[in-house]
């Protein structure tokens, strides 16, 4: 019975060997210059519940309930993910229980706290208390990737109509960020 992981581990490595050595016939390292890497990194950026008896006690300004949340964009800190960044997709995914419609806007903010970009997309409501799920993603390429490269902070704010508040409810929100590299000239 003790042979038995001595076999697998020889015939593992046997295996290795073999396909180790049979590709390097067919690498032609005079092409190395053409090999261009695109990894995909996902990262989570927010999730929180806001529920009706939490607006209650939230300041009403011009007619609106405000709710922020912010967080680092600490991969972004990074000098390789800064030089080689060439998309980034921002999705949201939220759960609504509230009778309410809301407004959700993302602000990219950069070291003074100005609004480097920003994304805005509208929330539905329940008409029964159902949950309503709306999900919303934006694809940020090229032209304004700038922006993104000299925000430090995101910026999430959940606005509502303070006309008539809701009575009963919740609203669950997540996001994340899919960001895009490219290394080519390796």
């Amino acid at each position: 019975m003790k042979s038995l992981p001595i076999k697998r581990y020889l015939s593992c490595l046997s295996l290795a060997a073999f396909l180790f050595l049979s590709c390097v016939d067919d690498v032609d390292f005079d092409r190395l210059d053409e090999v261009v890497l695109t990894p995909r990194f996902d990262i989570d950026l927010l999730f929180f519940s806001i529920n009706y008896t939490s607006l209650s006690n939230e300041e009403i300004v011009n007619s609106q309930i405000i709710l922020r949340d912010t967080t680092e964009l600490n991969f972004l800190d990074d000098e390789v993910t800064q030089e080689n960044l060439v998309e980034i997709a921002i999705s949201y995914k939220a759960t609504n229980t509230f009778n309410h419609s809301i407004t959700n806007r993302a602000a990219f903010l950069n070291q003074n706290g100005d609004v480097e970009y920003e994304i805005t997309f509208p929330v539905s409501g329940s008409s029964d208390g159902t949950p309503v799920v709306t999900e919303f993603t934006e694809v940020i390429e090229a032209q304004n990737l700038e922006n993104i490269r000299n925000s430090i902070q995101l910026a999430n704010e959940v606005i509502i109509s303070a006309g008539t508040l809701p009575q009963s409810g919740e609203l669950n929100l997540q996001s994340k960020a899919i960001y895009s590299l490219e290394f080519s000239d390796l």
